[in-house]
């Protein structure tokens, strides 16, 4: 018994999302530059709580961010979560922009642009 067939067995979706996802590559390839596939995966900054709260209170639950146990590894922790959360800060301002509706800028830059006679 092979671990694909095993894992075909447990997850009966892969095969329809892999069969669903090679049809999609093969109808674009031909004609698309690039293609994206994204995957959905846990959120590292749930991982980095749990793993500071675990240096914290072997720390002896002073709440100083695990300093007692390991404070160089907890201020690594601390500083991977801290850059997560940039990220996501990061992520959100270019969502904003993203979805922003530009069409009222551009029409009146047009309007004052054509009223100046450029």
């Amino acid at each position: 018994d092979s671990a694909a067939a095993a894992a075909a067995r447990v997850m009966p979706w892969m095969r329809v999302a892999r069969t669903a996802i090679q049809g999609r590559i093969e109808r674009y390839a031909a004609e698309e530059i690039k293609f994206n596939l994204m995957a959905v995966v846990r959120d590292r900054r749930v991982g980095l709580r749990r793993k500071l709260a675990r240096l914290s209170e072997a720390g002896g639950g002073d709440g100083d961010g695990g300093a007692g146990a390991a404070p160089d590894e907890a201020a690594h922790v601390q500083a991977e979560l801290h850059a997560e959360e940039e990220k996501r800060r990061d992520w959100s301002a270019e969502n904003e922009r993203r979805r922003h509706n530009y069409l009222p800028f551009c029409v009146e830059l047009l309007r004052a642009l054509a009223g100046s006679g450029k």
